[in-house]
């Protein structure tokens, strides 16, 4: 079957891993289409998804009247009501069980999958294995187009507008909110995902921002913490600062250290330095003071933001110290000068010892628009599979929540790339299930919340 990516990026170059192959996704070309980590490096004074949310709420009836979302709660309401805002925030202590529309249900079980179909897939660029998505369309005799966005507030437009239909579709837990209340997502048969309760981790049963998965299932999993120059800063010495975080600020790296060029994670960073743990926080002064803890990393080492600095900059040497995603790191071995054992293990990641820092995870749903809604399922389902969720993380670099796939191997096995998931110096990069309980989510924020993080963001920016 034939994979259409509309994307040129899709032209790949030899990949560096032992100078064959294909291109590894992080292989970026300089045009204009942006992946799923530029996106978030760049959405920084964006407001993303503020700017069509009127339109898109103007469609949305108010939840507490058509029932939404429910839980056990004696109110009904579930999750984090905020005053004047039309659904609740999902919170790891509020969890939100979303309710089914009756004009929006879930497909009947035991039908055919759709013949003569093309199976529409919308997702970040480079954000899934075309040899995948291939191999599904040879399994069912199916086409696979694959159409990218550059940010979330443009999939939310075209979706809501109807511009395009997709089958497939990968939300940030962030948007769910938008997405189920406006009836932009169907609701899943479970009857056609086998592959979930049976491979994925039990904190995706029922996860807290879809208790029961109702409508979307795990993709990708990773923490944010610090990548390093090796043959700078040592393993040792990194892991036995009483505060990591410091490091950011010692002069010692001056003009060598960056961040993201994102205002979640860079505010966030600066949260956590001070043992602040509600990275959703909604007090302005925590937040203005976050903002100012970032000028003064500005003065201090003249600290620079990047859209890819973690997973470029670092291997290159352009950077000695960067803010970084764990999936970001356990790829950056593609963008060694020459790829020798010697050059991958210049780089390092560092996360909490106790596991309390910055995690996430995306999502996999189906658009109510959808028009193969059984593939839709199938193709989830395919992407829970072992093997090729496996095949996926080796691809992408970023972790998926597989039962089988424990976590102290995949820094022995090597993935079909050819080296080790994970290398065994980047223990760190390794997401555990129980981090997920120990860890702290950047989560859905009002837009007048919002917009007071955009304020100290903005201050950053002004220098």
């Amino acid at each position: 079957m034939v994979l259409n990516v509309l994307n040129r990026q899709s032209k790949v170059m030899a990949q560096r891993v032992k100078g064959e192959g294909m291109a590894h996704p992080r292989e970026r070309w300089t045009g204009s289409e942006v992946d799923r980590r530029q996106f978030l490096l760049r959405a920084a004074g964006t407001a993303v998804a503020l700017p069509s949310l009127a339109a898109i709420m103007q469609a949305c009836s108010n939840p507490r009247d058509t029932g939404a979302a429910t839980t056990s709660d004696p109110a009904g309401k579930g999750g984090l009501w905020e005053s004047g805002w039309p659904y609740p925030l999902a919170r790891q202590d509020k969890p939100v069980t979303w309710n089914i529309f009756p004009d929006n249900p879930a497909i009947a079980s035991n039908l055919q999958p759709e013949k003569n179909a093309t199976l529409e897939i919308y997702n970040w660029a480079d954000y899934l294995w075309p040899k995948i998505a291939n191999d599904f369309g040879a399994k069912y005799d199916c086409k696979v187009n694959v159409t990218t966005f550059n940010n979330m507030d443009e999939a939310l437009a075209k979706m809501r507008t109807g511009q395009l239909t997709f089958d497939i579709f990968f939300p940030t837990i962030d948007i769910l909110g938008k997405l189920i209340s406006t009836k932009l997502l169907q609701p899943l048969n479970h009857d056609y995902v086998p592959n979930l309760p049976a491979n994925a981790w039990d904190t995706y049963q029922n996860p807290f921002y879809d208790q029961e998965w109702k409508y979307t299932v795990p993709y990708v999993l990773y923490t944010t913490g610090i990548g390093y120059r090796r043959d700078v800063v040592s393993d040792e010495q990194i892991r036995s600062m009483s505060n990591p975080y410091d490091i950011f600020y010692d002069p010692k790296y001056k003009g060598q250290v960056g961040i993201y060029d994102e205002y979640r994670d860079a505010i966030s960073m600066t949260l956590l330095r001070k043992g602040i743990t509600d990275l959703n926080t909604t007090d302005p002064a925590t937040i203005a003071q976050a903002g100012t803890d970032l000028i003064d990393l500005l003065n201090i080492n003249n600290v620079r933001t990047s859209i890819n600095g973690a997973y470029v900059g670092l291997p290159k040497g352009q950077y000695q110290i960067h803010q970084a995603w764990s999936g970001d790191m356990t790829a950056a071995w593609f963008y060694v000068p020459k790829a020798t054992m010697a050059n991958y293990e210049t780089l390092g990641y560092w996360y909490p010892k106790d596991r309390a820092g910055a995690i996430n995870n995306d999502c996999i749903a189906i658009p109510s628009a959808s028009k193969n809604p059984v593939l839709a399922h199938l193709f989830i389902d395919y992407m829970l599979d072992y093997k090729n969720a496996m095949d996926n993380f080796s691809w992408v670099g970023y972790q998926v929540p597989q039962k089988q796939a424990d976590p102290a191997t995949l820094t022995t096995t090597k993935s079909v790339q050819g080296e080790p998931y994970v290398f065994p110096w980047m223990i760190d990069a390794v997401v555990q299930e129980s981090d997920f309980k120990t860890g702290f989510l950047e989560l859905e924020l009002t837009p007048q919340v919002d917009a007071l993080w955009h304020d100290a963001w903005s201050k950053f920016q002004s220098g």
